[in-house]
């Protein structure tokens, strides 16, 4: 299930897409105090607050042990207007807290959150202010988080292997677990294939979750490879309401630490849509299914 206020995150994350200033001095006046654990904790500046660029600090250091790359950090945050100090929308009373996989695909889109989180220590205080933007006629937002957790993510899936499917695409695992997909001669399936090489035996996947996987992609045409987190080094997360179907109907009603063949036919992958370089393809996929919240 998604957990309360979780389009929060991606919001900041959004937020940090470009690379900011490092200077601390912006906000200098901004404190931090805690009010204990699953509270808002108190947050006093000097309002009205204004930054010419996006600006990203550790206001306080934790106590913990330091975050590392590769790790998935835990983040409670609240936002505040910038001209009056008043909070508004919070995730620190969640049940749960959202989850920032500090990883290279975090590193190549947010390279200022990646920064600041390697390395930070639990429990560490952050602020963040971006400036409004014209443009796009969005708000100048200020957000104040904690790193309230880390942990390691698996890098592949770890379930109890399944028997093969005759007549399917066949999988074969180098030592670090990337797969190396074959073809088999004859026309492609026609209908959706989620099958499963591995059970996992975590939680199950719901088709709203967001989940962490590795995947591999290739053509069915001619086994090519079109796409595959192996090759960029490190794990994704999205939305399972936010893919191709075949996705979203491959995976809902899978287990954490699965490892699922899925043979996505055109209607069920990109289609015909013009002008994509996968157009009426029908599309292979090897998905390990690491985490889902």
């Amino acid at each position: 299930m998604r957990k309360v206020l979780a389009l929060l995150l991606p919001a900041l994350l959004l937020l940090t897409a470009c690379s900011g200033s490092s200077s601390s001095e912006p906000l200098s006046s901004v404190k931090v105090s805690s009010n204990g654990e699953n509270t808002v904790p108190t947050v006093e500046f000097d309002a009205p607050l204004s930054v010419d660029e996006p600006t990203l600090v550790r206001v306080n250091d934790g106590d913990g042990e330091e975050l590392t790359e590769g790790q998935t950090a835990s983040v409670r945050l609240v936002v505040l207007d910038p001209e009056s100090g008043e909070a508004g929308q919070e995730t620190y009373t969640a049940e749960t807290a959202e989850d920032i996989a500090v990883d290279e695909t975090l590193k190549q889109g947010n390279e200022q959150m990646y920064s600041a989180l390697v390395g930070a220590p639990i429990g560490s205080d952050f602020a963040y202010y971006v400036p409004a933007n014209e443009t796009s006629g969005s708000a100048a937002q200020f957000i104040v988080f904690t790193l309230s957790g880390a942990r390691d993510v698996p890098t592949r899936a770890w379930g109890t292997d399944v028997a093969p499917v005759d007549g399917l695409p066949t999988v074969t695992l180098a030592e670090d677990g990337k797969p190396t997909i074959t073809i088999p001669e004859g026309e492609a399936p026609t209908e959706l294939v989620a099958q499963e090489l591995k059970t996992g035996d975590g939680a199950v996947v719901e088709a709203d979750d967001t989940v962490t996987v590795q995947y591999h992609g290739v053509k069915y045409s001619d086994g090519t490879v079109f796409d595959s987190s192996w090759e960029r080094g490190s794990s994704t997360s999205f939305g399972l309401d936010q893919v191709i179907s075949a996705w979203t109907d491959g995976l809902a009603g899978k287990k954490v630490g699965s490892q699922v063949l899925i043979v996505a036919p055109p209607a069920t992958a990109y289609g015909a849509s013009e002008g994509n370089e996968l157009q009426n393809e029908t599309l292979v996929f090897v998905v390990d299914i690491l985490e889902a919240k």
